[in-house]
């Protein structure tokens, strides 16, 4: 047999589903009070639609994700005037498609979480620590604060 014939027929038996599948979109919540699943999982594709592959008590169930809003990044200047897509599904790799002040290109979206950010003056944390609510873990949202911006739990 072939070496790369070998290859094909190891790593397409052998390949684990997290390197073939992308994950769900969405987070897992901080905490979930929800009813208990009875399965377990180890991978987002073995859950329902709607539902990550989440630990909680050292035990991975399905559960509901947060959800999230992919959306274009701020202009900071205008781009050069093509139109290189038209919809996200021009797109590859998870980018959206944007204006860029003349045309439309694809761009790596920000994250947008739901809920508010606290009110800046009680958070004391100074330097820039996100720039955007996908760079916070779970529910988290990037949030300005008294002399800078930091992952916060929204209210």
């Amino acid at each position: 047999m072939s070496a790369i014939r070998t290859l094909v027929l190891v790593f397409g038996v052998f390949v684990p589903p997290y390197l073939t599948l992308p994950p769900k979109l969405g987070h897992c919540p901080s905490n979930y009070d929800g009813p208990a699943s009875d399965s377990t999982c180890s991978w987002d594709n073995e859950c329902p639609d709607g539902d990550k592959c989440c630990v909680f008590n050292n035990r991975a169930v399905c559960v509901p994700s947060v959800p999230i809003e992919k959306m274009c990044p701020l202009i900071n200047e205008f781009g050069i005037c093509v139109e290189l897509c038209s919809f996200d599904d021009d797109c590859s790799s998870g980018q959206v498609c944007c204006s860029n002040g003349c045309g439309h290109v694809c761009k790596t979206p920000i994250i947008v979480k739901p809920g508010l950010c606290p009110d800046p003056r009680f958070t004391h944390q100074c330097g820039t620590r996100c720039q955007h609510d996908g760079q916070c873990s779970g529910e988290m949202k990037c949030c300005p604060t008294s002399c800078g911006q930091a992952c916060r739990r929204p209210i």
